[in-house]
Protein backbone atom coordinates (compact mmCIF):
# COMPACT_ATOMS: atom_id res chain seq x y z
CA UNK A 1 0.00 0.00 0.00
CA UNK A 2 1.23 3.23 -1.24
CA UNK A 3 2.41 5.36 2.07
CA UNK A 4 -0.05 8.68 0.98
CA UNK A 5 0.42 10.10 3.43
CA UNK A 6 4.35 10.79 3.50
CA UNK A 7 4.16 11.00 -0.05
CA UNK A 8 1.80 14.17 0.45
CA UNK A 9 3.80 15.98 3.49
CA UNK A 10 7.32 15.76 1.36
CA UNK A 11 5.43 17.51 -1.79
CA UNK A 12 3.87 20.07 0.42
CA UNK A 13 7.60 20.48 1.86
CA UNK A 14 8.99 21.06 -1.89
CA UNK A 15 6.45 23.98 -1.58
CA UNK A 16 9.34 26.11 -0.54
CA UNK A 17 11.27 26.07 -3.81
CA UNK A 18 8.91 24.72 -6.04
CA UNK A 19 8.48 27.06 -9.62
CA UNK A 20 5.30 29.11 -9.14
CA UNK A 21 4.05 30.52 -12.69
CA UNK A 22 2.83 33.63 -13.31
CA UNK A 23 -0.93 32.74 -13.58
CA UNK A 24 -0.81 30.49 -10.13
CA UNK A 25 0.47 33.17 -8.29
CA UNK A 26 -2.19 35.91 -10.41
CA UNK A 27 -5.23 33.57 -8.78
CA UNK A 28 -3.44 33.17 -6.20
CA UNK A 29 -3.70 36.78 -5.07
CA UNK A 30 -6.77 36.88 -6.94
CA UNK A 31 -8.16 34.60 -4.00
CA UNK A 32 -6.78 36.97 -1.33
CA UNK A 33 -8.53 39.63 -2.37
CA UNK A 34 -11.74 37.78 -2.39
CA UNK A 35 -11.14 36.81 0.47
CA UNK A 36 -10.54 40.08 2.04
CA UNK A 37 -13.67 41.51 0.60
CA UNK A 38 -16.07 39.03 1.51
CA UNK A 39 -14.63 39.12 5.10
CA UNK A 40 -14.73 42.60 5.79
CA UNK A 41 -18.18 42.53 4.57
CA UNK A 42 -19.23 39.54 7.27
CA UNK A 43 -17.73 41.48 10.10
CA UNK A 44 -21.63 42.14 10.93
CA UNK A 45 -22.66 38.77 10.32
CA UNK A 46 -23.71 37.48 14.01
CA UNK A 47 -21.57 34.43 13.74
CA UNK A 48 -18.77 36.89 13.55
CA UNK A 49 -19.77 39.08 16.35
CA UNK A 50 -20.32 36.02 18.54
CA UNK A 51 -16.77 34.58 17.95
CA UNK A 52 -15.07 37.91 18.51
CA UNK A 53 -17.17 38.34 22.04
CA UNK A 54 -16.45 34.87 22.84
CA UNK A 55 -13.00 34.68 21.54
CA UNK A 56 -11.45 37.98 21.38
CA UNK A 57 -12.79 40.51 23.40
CA UNK A 58 -10.00 40.31 26.23
CA UNK A 59 -7.30 38.38 24.49
CA UNK A 60 -3.93 39.18 23.60
CA UNK A 61 -1.91 37.55 21.27
CA UNK A 62 0.18 38.19 17.61
CA UNK A 63 -2.55 37.34 15.25
CA UNK A 64 -5.21 40.10 14.13
CA UNK A 65 -8.51 39.91 13.63
CA UNK A 66 -9.24 41.64 10.78
CA UNK A 67 -11.17 44.55 10.21
CA UNK A 68 -11.20 45.38 14.13
CA UNK A 69 -8.11 46.79 16.13
CA UNK A 70 -8.15 43.12 18.22
CA UNK A 71 -4.93 40.43 18.28
CA UNK A 72 -5.26 37.19 19.85
CA UNK A 73 -3.88 33.62 19.62
CA UNK A 74 -2.91 32.25 15.96
CA UNK A 75 -5.43 29.77 16.40
CA UNK A 76 -8.25 31.52 17.86
CA UNK A 77 -7.81 34.30 14.75
CA UNK A 78 -7.64 31.55 12.68
CA UNK A 79 -11.18 30.72 13.32
CA UNK A 80 -12.75 34.28 13.90
CA UNK A 81 -11.33 34.85 10.07
CA UNK A 82 -12.45 32.00 8.45
CA UNK A 83 -15.72 32.06 9.85
CA UNK A 84 -15.89 35.38 9.15
CA UNK A 85 -14.84 34.57 5.47
CA UNK A 86 -17.64 32.26 5.06
CA UNK A 87 -20.10 33.92 7.08
CA UNK A 88 -21.78 35.57 3.64
CA UNK A 89 -21.48 32.24 1.68
CA UNK A 90 -19.52 34.69 -1.20
CA UNK A 91 -15.97 33.37 -1.07
CA UNK A 92 -14.52 31.06 -3.65
CA UNK A 93 -15.46 27.41 -4.58
CA UNK A 94 -13.43 24.16 -6.12
CA UNK A 95 -15.09 21.48 -6.95
CA UNK A 96 -12.34 18.87 -5.05
CA UNK A 97 -12.41 21.20 -1.66
CA UNK A 98 -16.06 23.01 -1.37
CA UNK A 99 -14.11 27.03 0.32
CA UNK A 100 -10.87 26.43 0.14
CA UNK A 101 -9.70 30.55 0.93
CA UNK A 102 -11.54 30.54 3.55
CA UNK A 103 -10.49 26.97 5.30
CA UNK A 104 -7.01 27.37 4.00
CA UNK A 105 -5.80 31.75 3.81
CA UNK A 106 -6.64 32.79 7.93
CA UNK A 107 -4.45 29.78 8.63
CA UNK A 108 -1.36 31.40 6.55
CA UNK A 109 -2.23 34.94 8.02
CA UNK A 110 -2.89 33.61 11.37
CA UNK A 111 1.02 32.11 11.38
CA UNK A 112 3.04 34.33 8.71
CA UNK A 113 2.08 37.55 10.90
CA UNK A 114 3.10 36.42 14.27
CA UNK A 115 6.63 34.71 12.55
CA UNK A 116 6.96 37.85 10.62
CA UNK A 117 6.81 36.20 7.30
CA UNK A 118 6.56 37.81 3.70
CA UNK A 119 4.12 38.31 1.21
CA UNK A 120 6.01 35.61 -1.24
CA UNK A 121 5.74 32.96 1.85
CA UNK A 122 2.33 33.85 2.10
CA UNK A 123 1.67 33.03 -1.51
CA UNK A 124 3.63 29.57 -1.35
CA UNK A 125 2.07 28.63 1.84
CA UNK A 126 -1.81 29.06 0.55
CA UNK A 127 -1.09 27.35 -2.87
CA UNK A 128 0.25 24.65 -1.03
CA UNK A 129 -2.49 24.35 1.31
CA UNK A 130 -4.98 24.86 -1.25
CA UNK A 131 -3.43 21.87 -3.46
CA UNK A 132 -2.65 19.31 -0.16
CA UNK A 133 -6.74 20.14 0.37
CA UNK A 134 -7.17 19.00 -3.44
CA UNK A 135 -5.39 16.10 -3.61
CA UNK A 136 -7.06 14.82 0.05
CA UNK A 137 -10.31 15.67 -2.02
CA UNK A 138 -9.46 13.49 -5.25
CA UNK A 139 -9.19 10.07 -2.92
CA UNK A 140 -12.77 10.68 -1.34
CA UNK A 141 -14.61 12.64 -3.10
CA UNK A 142 -17.69 12.96 -4.22
CA UNK A 143 -18.99 9.83 -1.70
CA UNK A 144 -17.17 12.24 0.79
CA UNK A 145 -19.21 14.81 0.38
CA UNK A 146 -22.80 12.54 -0.46
CA UNK A 147 -22.21 10.78 2.78
CA UNK A 148 -23.05 14.07 4.70
CA UNK A 149 -19.60 15.57 5.13
CA UNK A 150 -18.83 19.31 4.87
CA UNK A 151 -15.89 19.17 2.51
CA UNK A 152 -14.64 22.89 3.07
CA UNK A 153 -14.65 21.77 7.20
CA UNK A 154 -12.72 18.82 6.60
CA UNK A 155 -10.68 18.71 3.54
CA UNK A 156 -9.69 22.59 4.56
CA UNK A 157 -8.60 21.20 7.87
CA UNK A 158 -5.99 18.95 6.08
CA UNK A 159 -5.02 21.98 3.79
CA UNK A 160 -4.95 24.31 6.69
CA UNK A 161 -2.56 22.62 8.41
CA UNK A 162 -0.43 22.03 5.36
CA UNK A 163 0.06 25.82 4.72
CA UNK A 164 0.30 26.16 8.40
CA UNK A 165 3.31 23.70 8.59
CA UNK A 166 4.98 25.23 5.61
CA UNK A 167 5.45 28.19 7.47
CA UNK A 168 6.25 26.86 10.64
CA UNK A 169 9.24 25.06 8.84
CA UNK A 170 8.17 21.54 9.98
CA UNK A 171 10.26 18.93 8.20
CA UNK A 172 8.63 16.05 6.27
CA UNK A 173 8.15 13.97 9.35
CA UNK A 174 6.40 16.33 11.10
CA UNK A 175 4.51 17.56 8.12
CA UNK A 176 2.86 13.95 8.09
CA UNK A 177 2.37 13.94 12.02
CA UNK A 178 0.74 17.39 11.55
CA UNK A 179 -1.26 16.08 8.70
CA UNK A 180 -2.44 13.40 11.15
CA UNK A 181 -3.53 15.69 13.77
CA UNK A 182 -5.41 17.63 11.26
CA UNK A 183 -7.61 14.63 9.90
CA UNK A 184 -8.31 13.45 13.66
CA UNK A 185 -10.14 17.02 13.93
CA UNK A 186 -11.56 17.20 10.52
CA UNK A 187 -15.19 17.43 11.32
CA UNK A 188 -18.13 19.39 9.65
CA UNK A 189 -22.06 18.38 8.97
CA UNK A 190 -24.23 19.15 5.71
CA UNK A 191 -27.17 19.19 7.87
CA UNK A 192 -25.72 22.36 9.13
CA UNK A 193 -26.39 24.61 6.19
CA UNK A 194 -28.41 26.97 6.64
CA UNK A 195 -27.12 27.36 10.11
CA UNK A 196 -24.14 29.80 11.67
CA UNK A 197 -22.49 26.45 11.77
CA UNK A 198 -21.60 26.37 8.04
CA UNK A 199 -19.13 29.16 8.29
CA UNK A 200 -18.06 28.10 11.83
CA UNK A 201 -16.50 24.76 9.54
CA UNK A 202 -14.60 27.19 7.63
CA UNK A 203 -13.24 28.07 10.70
CA UNK A 204 -12.76 25.36 12.47
CA UNK A 205 -10.90 23.64 9.44
CA UNK A 206 -8.36 26.76 9.72
CA UNK A 207 -8.36 26.68 13.29
CA UNK A 208 -7.58 22.80 12.86
CA UNK A 209 -4.68 23.07 10.89
CA UNK A 210 -2.64 25.44 12.61
CA UNK A 211 -3.25 24.01 16.12
CA UNK A 212 -1.67 20.35 14.19
CA UNK A 213 1.04 22.21 12.78
CA UNK A 214 1.57 23.99 15.92
CA UNK A 215 1.42 20.77 18.12
CA UNK A 216 3.52 18.91 15.31
CA UNK A 217 6.55 21.54 15.72
CA UNK A 218 6.44 20.95 19.52
CA UNK A 219 6.86 16.85 18.87
CA UNK A 220 3.42 15.72 19.59
CA UNK A 221 2.40 12.34 17.83
CA UNK A 222 0.09 10.93 16.01
CA UNK A 223 -0.46 8.18 13.05
CA UNK A 224 2.09 9.23 10.55
CA UNK A 225 -0.25 7.09 8.07
CA UNK A 226 -3.61 9.36 8.65
CA UNK A 227 -4.48 8.89 4.80
CA UNK A 228 -3.85 5.01 4.03
CA UNK A 229 -4.45 3.73 7.85
CA UNK A 230 -7.09 1.14 7.85
CA UNK A 231 -9.26 2.98 9.75
CA UNK A 232 -7.92 6.28 8.59
CA UNK A 233 -9.40 9.38 7.30
CA UNK A 234 -9.72 7.83 3.07
CA UNK A 235 -11.13 4.30 5.26
CA UNK A 236 -14.19 5.47 7.09
CA UNK A 237 -14.99 9.10 5.60
CA UNK A 238 -15.43 7.99 1.96
CA UNK A 239 -16.22 5.11 -0.40
CA UNK A 240 -12.11 5.80 -2.04
CA UNK A 241 -9.53 3.40 -1.97
CA UNK A 242 -6.28 4.24 0.48
CA UNK A 243 -4.63 1.92 -1.52
CA UNK A 244 -5.03 4.04 -4.65
CA UNK A 245 -1.79 5.93 -5.92
CA UNK A 246 -3.27 8.87 -7.32
CA UNK A 247 -0.57 11.65 -8.68
CA UNK A 248 -0.30 14.60 -7.08
CA UNK A 249 -1.08 18.53 -8.33
CA UNK A 250 1.95 19.88 -10.00
CA UNK A 251 2.73 22.80 -7.85
CA UNK A 252 -0.14 25.61 -9.20
CA UNK A 253 -2.30 23.29 -11.06
CA UNK A 254 -5.26 23.24 -9.06
CA UNK A 255 -5.48 27.28 -7.42
CA UNK A 256 -5.91 28.47 -11.76
CA UNK A 257 -8.69 26.23 -11.00
CA UNK A 258 -10.53 28.24 -8.67
CA UNK A 259 -13.94 29.60 -9.07
CA UNK A 260 -15.35 33.10 -8.04
CA UNK A 261 -18.73 33.51 -6.43
CA UNK A 262 -20.49 36.57 -8.03
CA UNK A 263 -23.66 36.01 -6.46
CA UNK A 264 -24.17 36.22 -2.69
CA UNK A 265 -25.75 32.62 -2.57
CA UNK A 266 -24.97 29.12 -2.31
CA UNK A 267 -22.61 28.37 -5.68
CA UNK A 268 -25.23 25.74 -6.86
CA UNK A 269 -27.81 28.08 -7.13
CA UNK A 270 -25.38 29.89 -9.64
CA UNK A 271 -25.76 28.49 -12.67
CA UNK A 272 -29.63 28.79 -12.47
CA UNK A 273 -29.00 32.66 -11.80
CA UNK A 274 -27.45 33.35 -14.44
CA UNK A 275 -29.52 31.18 -16.96
CA UNK A 276 -32.43 33.22 -15.44
CA UNK A 277 -30.70 36.40 -16.25
CA UNK A 278 -29.84 35.00 -19.99
CA UNK A 279 -33.86 34.41 -20.27
CA UNK A 280 -34.68 37.76 -19.02
CA UNK A 281 -32.93 39.90 -21.40
CA UNK A 282 -34.30 37.95 -23.99
CA UNK A 283 -37.70 37.78 -23.22
CA UNK A 284 -37.68 41.03 -21.34
CA UNK A 285 -40.36 39.67 -18.81
CA UNK A 286 -40.79 40.51 -14.99
CA UNK A 287 -41.37 38.55 -12.11
CA UNK A 288 -44.86 38.45 -11.95
CA UNK A 289 -45.33 37.84 -15.37
CA UNK A 290 -43.59 34.47 -14.90
CA UNK A 291 -45.97 31.31 -15.63
CA UNK A 292 -43.57 28.61 -14.51
CA UNK A 293 -39.68 28.26 -14.24
CA UNK A 294 -38.53 24.83 -14.76
CA UNK A 295 -35.16 24.08 -13.44
CA UNK A 296 -32.90 20.77 -13.87
CA UNK A 297 -30.13 20.70 -12.18
CA UNK A 298 -27.99 17.38 -10.85
CA UNK A 299 -29.08 15.35 -7.63
CA UNK A 300 -26.63 16.70 -5.36
CA UNK A 301 -28.69 19.98 -5.94
CA UNK A 302 -31.36 18.69 -3.73
CA UNK A 303 -29.58 18.16 -0.18
CA UNK A 304 -27.56 21.45 -0.54
CA UNK A 305 -29.54 24.08 -1.99
CA UNK A 306 -33.56 23.49 -2.49
CA UNK A 307 -34.69 24.82 0.28
CA UNK A 308 -38.15 25.25 -0.90
CA UNK A 309 -39.66 27.71 1.39
CA UNK A 310 -36.94 29.29 3.11
CA UNK A 311 -38.18 31.46 6.13
CA UNK A 312 -34.64 33.45 6.76
CA UNK A 313 -32.31 35.59 4.73
CA UNK A 314 -29.85 33.05 5.24
CA UNK A 315 -32.31 29.80 4.18
CA UNK A 316 -32.84 31.85 0.58
CA UNK A 317 -29.19 31.91 -0.10
CA UNK A 318 -30.16 27.78 -0.16
CA UNK A 319 -32.92 27.69 -1.71
CA UNK A 320 -32.63 27.00 -5.47
CA UNK A 321 -36.49 28.14 -5.55
CA UNK A 322 -35.62 31.54 -4.13
CA UNK A 323 -32.81 32.80 -5.99
CA UNK A 324 -35.06 31.64 -8.95
CA UNK A 325 -37.45 34.36 -8.23
CA UNK A 326 -35.15 36.67 -7.48
CA UNK A 327 -33.31 36.42 -10.31
CA UNK A 328 -36.92 36.35 -12.59
CA UNK A 329 -37.48 40.03 -10.42
CA UNK A 330 -34.39 41.62 -11.25
CA UNK A 331 -33.32 41.85 -7.90
CA UNK A 332 -29.55 42.18 -7.41
CA UNK A 333 -28.49 38.84 -6.60
CA UNK A 334 -25.02 40.19 -5.83
CA UNK A 335 -25.69 42.64 -3.10
CA UNK A 336 -25.61 41.06 0.16
CA UNK A 337 -28.78 42.39 1.49
CA UNK A 338 -31.01 40.59 -1.22
CA UNK A 339 -30.85 37.89 0.71
CA UNK A 340 -33.05 39.78 3.85
CA UNK A 341 -35.40 38.34 6.17
CA UNK A 342 -37.86 40.77 4.82
CA UNK A 343 -36.93 39.69 1.39
CA UNK A 344 -37.90 35.72 2.52
CA UNK A 345 -41.33 37.29 3.13
CA UNK A 346 -42.04 39.32 0.05
CA UNK A 347 -45.42 38.32 -1.51
CA UNK A 348 -44.03 39.11 -4.77
CA UNK A 349 -40.94 37.21 -4.39
CA UNK A 350 -42.84 34.60 -3.00
CA UNK A 351 -45.63 34.34 -5.27
CA UNK A 352 -43.01 33.63 -8.41
CA UNK A 353 -41.13 31.51 -6.09
CA UNK A 354 -44.13 29.18 -6.20
CA UNK A 355 -44.09 29.03 -9.62
CA UNK A 356 -40.43 27.60 -9.71
CA UNK A 357 -40.21 23.59 -10.50
CA UNK A 358 -36.86 21.81 -9.88
CA UNK A 359 -35.98 18.94 -11.60
CA UNK A 360 -32.91 16.64 -10.12
CA UNK A 361 -32.93 14.75 -13.62
CA UNK A 362 -28.94 16.13 -15.02
CA UNK A 363 -25.59 14.62 -14.20
CA UNK A 364 -23.57 15.11 -11.43
CA UNK A 365 -22.17 18.73 -12.44
CA UNK A 366 -23.06 22.27 -11.74
CA UNK A 367 -24.55 23.38 -14.78
CA UNK A 368 -28.27 23.89 -14.82
CA UNK A 369 -31.23 23.96 -17.60
CA UNK A 370 -33.67 26.43 -16.82
CA UNK A 371 -36.96 27.10 -19.24
CA UNK A 372 -39.26 29.73 -18.65
CA UNK A 373 -42.97 30.27 -19.80
CA UNK A 374 -44.59 33.94 -19.23
CA UNK A 375 -48.19 34.37 -18.37
CA UNK A 376 -48.30 36.08 -22.30
CA UNK A 377 -47.34 32.35 -24.07
CA UNK A 378 -43.53 32.80 -24.63
CA UNK A 379 -41.74 30.17 -23.44
CA UNK A 380 -37.42 30.11 -23.88
CA UNK A 381 -34.94 28.12 -22.41
CA UNK A 382 -31.17 28.24 -21.03
CA UNK A 383 -28.19 26.34 -20.15
CA UNK A 384 -25.85 27.74 -17.71
CA UNK A 385 -22.42 26.28 -15.90
CA UNK A 386 -20.64 28.16 -14.07
CA UNK A 387 -17.76 25.66 -12.84
CA UNK A 388 -16.00 26.52 -15.81
CA UNK A 389 -13.07 28.71 -14.72
CA UNK A 390 -12.74 31.57 -16.50
CA UNK A 391 -8.97 31.54 -18.53
CA UNK A 392 -8.93 35.65 -18.77
CA UNK A 393 -7.19 36.47 -15.81
CA UNK A 394 -7.47 39.93 -16.53
CA UNK A 395 -11.05 39.98 -16.92
CA UNK A 396 -11.82 37.59 -14.12
CA UNK A 397 -9.47 40.07 -12.49
CA UNK A 398 -11.59 43.15 -12.91
CA UNK A 399 -14.71 41.46 -12.18
CA UNK A 400 -12.95 40.71 -8.88
CA UNK A 401 -11.96 44.18 -7.72
CA UNK A 402 -15.34 45.67 -8.69
CA UNK A 403 -16.73 42.96 -6.26
CA UNK A 404 -13.90 43.82 -3.31
CA UNK A 405 -14.79 47.36 -3.82
CA UNK A 406 -18.40 46.82 -3.33
CA UNK A 407 -17.92 44.75 0.06
CA UNK A 408 -15.13 46.33 1.13
CA UNK A 409 -15.68 50.53 0.46
CA UNK A 410 -18.83 50.04 2.66
CA UNK A 411 -16.79 49.06 5.76
CA UNK A 412 -13.37 50.33 5.56
CA UNK A 413 -13.98 53.43 3.26
CA UNK A 414 -13.24 53.84 -0.71
CA UNK A 415 -9.15 55.01 0.43
CA UNK A 416 -8.50 52.34 2.52
CA UNK A 417 -9.68 49.48 0.66
CA UNK A 418 -7.94 50.62 -2.60
CA UNK A 419 -4.67 50.59 -0.12
CA UNK A 420 -5.63 46.96 0.19
CA UNK A 421 -6.19 46.49 -3.25
CA UNK A 422 -3.07 47.71 -4.05
CA UNK A 423 -0.80 45.46 -1.79
CA UNK A 424 -3.04 42.28 -2.58
CA UNK A 425 -1.55 42.76 -6.09
CA UNK A 426 1.70 43.36 -4.96
CA UNK A 427 2.23 40.84 -2.03
CA UNK A 428 5.07 38.47 -4.00
CA UNK A 429 6.74 42.07 -3.83
CA UNK A 430 6.29 42.54 0.36
CA UNK A 431 8.51 41.28 2.31
CA UNK A 432 6.40 42.44 5.91
CA UNK A 433 2.84 41.49 5.80
CA UNK A 434 1.93 43.51 9.03
CA UNK A 435 0.78 46.30 6.84
CA UNK A 436 -1.61 44.21 5.29
CA UNK A 437 -3.07 42.81 8.13
CA UNK A 438 -4.01 46.14 9.33
CA UNK A 439 -6.92 46.00 7.74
Amino acid sequence: MPNLTAKLARHIVGYRSAELDRAALTVAKQCVLDWYGVTLAGTNEPVARILREELAASAQGPSSIVGFNLRCSPVDAALINGATSHALDYDDVHPLIGHPTAAVLPAVLSIAEAKGRSGMDVLRAFIAGYEAAGFVGSLVMRSHYERGFHSTATLGSFGAAAAAGLLLDLDEAQMTIALGLAGTQAAGLKSMFGTMAKPFHAGRAAANGVLAARLAARGFTANPGVLEAAQGFVATQSDGDPSADLPLPRPGSLVVETLFKYHAACYLTHSSIEAIKLLRRQLSFSGPDVASIDIHVGPGHLSVCNIASPRSGLETKFSLRHTASLAACGKDTAAIQTYSDENARDATLTMVRERVTVHADRGAGRDAHVMVKTSGGQTADASFDVAIPDRDLDRQGGRLVAKFHSLADPVIGAERASMLQRQVATLDEDHDIHMLMAA
